[in-house]
């Protein structure tokens, strides 16, 4: 599983360390892999999971090495036209395909010749072994499973040493050994991956599968459940008073989001008894008094699942105290002065716009409240552009 941060890791690694948990798994910290040190630890066993499968040679990866390879998508044609010329060379110095990912890390990538230490390409390919990945135990996300899975590197100019460590990880790995993403961590930090995981809870599967389909990630909704409703164990954020700091409560917030995004999920599938677990569970573990209900805390979500579910007592009681924090955030901004108004600008726009999502989650639960709050933005921001605030950005 790829972490980046000390938030995603350190906990996995104590779990693994003091409690004994999940000793077969190996916990990858992205920020720590651009370094030979720590690739070598990869390769090697731990506890009772094997090393990593990254078959470089250590020559190729110390440091001062393959620091970087840079993308020059501009080649690609001059190497279709060199294979269409003269095949039986372009082939034995690139190999059959030169955009599949296994020969461009071969041939491209730890090529010694710096002319040709490029990636020549912002599109690579990996031949899919269907059999494998229906022996993984995936989330199959279509009926049919794709000979190829597409990797774009559109964006971006050159890969590090730890994306080519995760492409020889995907590239070797074949579906045998799953290969999991925190949710934490940014798509940025996994090559552009992002189109193809699946969630199964506070972790991204990686698949063969384009699962990002019109903006909405895959979700293997059986393994979620189980994991949030049997799985999670929740230290004590139920105790009243207790001190939750910044860094802690976006931990919060990140659960909260997850089960918020599982119950309409289930609903969309007609799964609605387990929806409403989910949210039980969600105001049960992650209280309102310790965790308040802000719009960033996923707390509006919360009340659109209830809404949907026919629940508009629950839902109200939640939008009520979203609506109340983020109207109280755009009066405090707009109602600054002098240089504090202007630098604070973006601040007003920014709850305007929550309580525009707000309202429209209101209208859900009832019409006429869902009026009243637009009649209060429309305020507000009337007020903010009298004092000469800068309209909205289109």
């Amino acid at each position: 599983i790829y972490t980046n941060g000390d938030n995603d890791t350190f906990p996995l690694w104590y779990n693994q360390d003091v409690e004994g948990v999940r000793t077969d798994a190996r916990v990858c910290n992205l920020s720590y892999l651009q370094t030979d040190w720590y690739i070598d630890q990869m390769r090697r066993p731990a506890y009772t999971s094997p090393g990593i499968p990254i078959k470089w040679n250590r020559l190729e990866y110390v440091t001062g090495t393959n620091e970087y390879v840079p993308i020059d998508p501009h080649m690609k044609q001059a190497v279709l036209d060199f294979y269409k010329q003269d095949p039986e060379t372009a082939k034995a110095q690139f190999g059959d395909d030169p955009f599949e990912l296994k020969n461009v890390l071969k041939y491209w990538a730890r090529y010694k010749n710096s002319e040709l230490h490029v990636i020549p390409t912002d599109t690579l390919y990996m031949t899919i072994d269907k059999e494998a990945v229906r022996k993984s135990g995936m989330m199959m996300a279509s009926d049919s499973i794709p000979d190829r899975m597409v990797i774009s590197l559109a964006g971006k100019s050159a890969l590090y040493k730890g994306d080519l460590m995760i492409l020889e990880m995907l590239a070797e790995c074949n579906w045998k050994r799953p290969i999991y993403v925190a949710a934490t961590v940014g798509e940025s930090s996994y090559i552009n991956l992002g189109n193809n995981v699946v969630t199964e809870g506070l972790a991204y599967r990686i698949t063969p599968f384009t699962t990002n389909a019109q903006g909405a990630r895959n979700f293997d909704t059986k393994r979620t459940y189980d994991n949030v409703m049997h799985r999670f164990k929740f230290g004590g954020l139920n105790q009243k008073g207790i001190y939750i700091d910044e860094t802690v409560m976006r931990m919060c917030y990140t659960h909260r989001h997850l089960m918020a995004d599982l119950a309409l999920q289930l609903i969309a599938e007609g799964k609605t008894d387990k929806a409403l677990n989910v949210l039980r569970k969600s105001e049960e573990v992650l209280p309102s008094y310790n965790v308040p209900n802000t719009y960033l805390s996923g707390a509006a979500d919360l009340a659109k699942a209830y809404a949907l579910l026919g629940k508009k007592n629950d839902a109200q009681r939640i939008i009520d105290q979203v609506w109340k924090d983020s109207k109280q955030y755009a009066q405090w901004y707009v109602g600054l002065e002098g240089n504090l108004f202007t630098m604070s600008q973006n601040d007003v726009l920014k709850y305007i716009y929550i309580m525009q999502a707000t309202a429209d989650v209101e209208g859900l639960i009832s019409s006429t409240k869902a009026e009243k709050m637009l009649s209060d933005i429309n305020a507000i921001y009337v007020y903010y552009q009298k004092k000469g605030g800068q309209p909205f950005e289109q």
